[in-house]
């Protein structure tokens, strides 16, 4: 039975790609005829808030740039292709219902990734705006020499050092102060503290108009020296809610599972039918999948706080 619905997801993946490499032109002209239009109306020359936040979300959560309208299209994809498959066991409302929480997963993966690397860079803030500060003084208040020291040192940046060089890059490409203004924003989105915001700032005018920002810098690091003592509290959380989640969720579900097939004498293909194959079985694993996400999504937001003043 399972290589049934493994064949069926094949199929219809392939028929969903078929129709959209054969309608691929009429689509993306009218997706782009729709968005010109909302541009016309909004008098926004570049891109749409929405679209500049998922492209930046893209971007830092998955390490390189990714279209919006191809992330899109492979949600639709998936959704197209779940609701074929859940169409034959299950009512349309309930279809559109698991369809959406499947399609919503991919988003939550990603949104926990994106979080998770501002984690990690936020907490490389004081380390950063040291280095930065030091190195400013050194080089003459040049912040282009200033960033290019800083990817070259070795210090133990290892997130914060790779949004420097693609800050760097962008810089060195150009000379025009708003596309420097959204290489610094880049920067600031891809850690989204307050440090970060502040110092994207100050890159952005040291580079625009040579001013010398050596006392905001100082400030920032102050701030985050302060902030210090913050961070060794929240170090004393307790982690038993990360590790059930991670390790005892599953754990359980497999436990429950081979308790199933060991002690009731239900075979294991009867249980896979069950929990896949029927309308409530599907529903459940589903729901399991989906809380089970969403609890990971949860904890990270709760325990695993940036670092920021």
């Amino acid at each position: 039975m399972l290589k049934i619905i493994f064949i069926n997801a094949i199929i219809y993946l392939l028929i969903v790609y078929g129709l959209i490499m054969l309608f691929y032109e009429p689509i993306r002209i009218a997706y782009y005829k729709l968005i010109l239009r909302g541009r016309l109306r909004t008098n926004i020359p570049n891109k749409g808030k929405l679209e500049l936040a998922v492209a930046r979300a893209l971007h830092t959560s998955l390490g390189k740039p990714v279209s919006p309208d191809a992330f899109i299209a492979i949600l639709a994809i998936i959704f197209i292709t779940f609701f074929l498959i859940s169409i034959k066991t299950l009512p349309l409302i309930f279809s559109i219902m698991i369809s959406s929480l499947i399609t919503s997963l991919p988003c939550l993966l990603i949104w926990i990734r994106l979080e998770a690397i501002r984690r990690r860079g936020s907490h490389e803030g004081e380390t950063l705006v040291s280095k930065f500060l030091r190195q400013y003084r050194l080089t003459n208040y040049n912040v282009y020499e200033t960033l290019e020291r800083i990817v070259e040192a070795k210090i133990d940046i290892k997130n914060t050092r790779r949004l420097i060089y693609k800050l760097l890059i962008d810089l060195r490409s150009t000379g025009s102060p708003r596309k420097i203004k959204e290489a610094t924003e880049d920067l600031a989105y891809a850690i989204q503290t307050n440090w970060s915001n502040m110092l994207a700032h100050n890159i952005y005018i040291a580079a625009t108009k040579g001013t010398n920002v050596t006392l905001a810098i100082e400030d920032i690091l102050i701030q985050l020296r302060e902030a210090r003592a913050m961070v060794e509290e929240r170090k004393r959380l307790n982690n038993e809610a990360t590790r059930m989640t991670y390790y005892m969720v599953p754990l359980v579900y497999l436990a429950t599972g081979f308790m199933a097939v060991k002690y009731l004498d239900l075979p294991l293909k009867r249980f896979l039918y069950n929990q896949l194959y029927t309308q409530e079985g599907f529903v459940i694993f589903i729901l399991i999948i989906f809380f089970f996400v969403g609890n990971i999504a949860l904890l990270s937001l709760v325990i695993n706080q940036r670092f920021d003043y």
